[in-house]
């Protein structure tokens, strides 16, 4: 498989900017907390506001590990991201091309991966979620088992909305091209699930739902709407990447 991109580094910036401020609340929470030590070299005698400090520190705290979670969060969707990259890669020929990390300036987030064959183009939105995930059409909900065992529940946002929308993307930007005007070019959206680990139960689903060990064959078995010749799969994958500059 030809590589044109390699996975970006769009979600590990988020992750790492997630953990500098989680440090940067840590720090300030130790600095609060050793101000209250007595002879301490920073001790700062509150008086009667006391209070005000120990709501300081729970704020700091919380904020701390708010901003850890998001840098958890982020770390799971690149290492995801990365995998299904590899999956990819290891598996189709090279008469297909991918491209990771696809920013397309339009107000919205980076494209997780665009597979662009001789039977079509596939646009790629990937999960790494953990526990149950539920999906009827385009609603979306977890459950996972919290502290003490309760379960606990997540509303997901609706990732098939954002697989269906970003699929909408790339094809925009093939319509603008002069070469595919007249001929009304499909695009595929698919969403993946990299983990697993994780339990899906999906009920009435708008566009392909896979796990990343079965999107391969799903790829090679698609039939497509017209065939591209690598002239123009060449085409398209300079047009995109030029969509990041």
């Amino acid at each position: 498989m030809k590589i044109l991109k390699k996975s970006g580094s769009y979600l590990k910036r988020k992750a790492l900017r997630k953990l500098s401020t989680a440090f940067l609340f840590m720090v300030a929470f130790a600095f609060v907390l050793i101000s209250a030590v007595p002879h301490s070299l920073i001790y700062v005698d509150a008086g009667g506001y006391e209070s005000v400090r120990a709501l300081s520190l729970l704020i700091l705290f919380v904020l701390a590990w708010l901003f850890f979670r998001g840098y958890s969060g982020y770390r799971r969707g690149y290492e995801g991201e990365k995998s299904v990259a590899r999956i990819l890669s290891s598996t189709l020929g090279d008469e297909y091309s991918l491209i990771n990390d696809v920013a397309i300036h339009d107000g919205y987030g980076n494209i997780d991966h665009v597979v662009l064959g001789p039977n079509g183009i596939f646009v790629i939105e990937t999960k790494n979620y953990v526990g149950k995930i539920f999906c009827d059409g385009d609603k979306w909900s977890s459950q996972r088992n919290g502290r003490f065992n309760r379960l606990l529940h997540y509303d997901l946002g609706s990732p098939s909305k954002q697989a269906k929308r970003n699929a909408t993307r790339v094809k925009r930007v093939i319509e603008h091209m002069a070469m595919f005007k007249s001929k009304n070019i499909w695009v595929n959206g698919i969403l993946v699930f990299a983990n697993k680990h994780v339990q899906l139960q999906i009920s009435n689903p708008t566009v392909p739902i896979l796990r990343s060990t079965q999107l391969p064959n799903f790829i090679l078995t698609t039939e497509g709407r017209y065939e591209f010749s690598p002239f123009e799969l060449d085409i398209l994958g300079k047009k995109i990447l030029k969509q990041r500059r």
